[in-house]
């Protein structure tokens, strides 16, 4: 079980109803967790995933950092997650 750093700004925020969360998860992939958080709060696939090419969305932002590492921009919907993460979906 992955234990995550969750936060949420802009339009993922009213998805969710809170700034940020501790979030514990068996995803492998980006893409896991979205649909696992989609399950939660509802919104989070059509938000973060294309309809049309199943591919990261252009119109979102997600920041991914390893445990004591400076966040990046995600581009691969399927890169791996590891325990510890931050991760701001924006």
């Amino acid at each position: 079980m992955k234990k995550l750093e969750l936060r949420y700004v802009a339009a993922v925020y009213p998805i969710t109803s809170k700034m940020s969360e501790q979030y514990e998860t068996d995803a492998e992939t980006m893409r896991d967790l979205i649909h696992s958080l989609d399950e939660r709060y509802g919104g989070f696939t059509e938000m973060f995933i294309s309809v049309e090419t199943n591919k990261l969305s252009l119109n979102t932002m997600i920041y991914y950092g390893d445990e004591g590492k400076v966040p990046v921009g995600v581009l691969n919907i399927d890169q791996p997650i590891s325990d510890g993460a931050t991760i701001t979906f924006w």
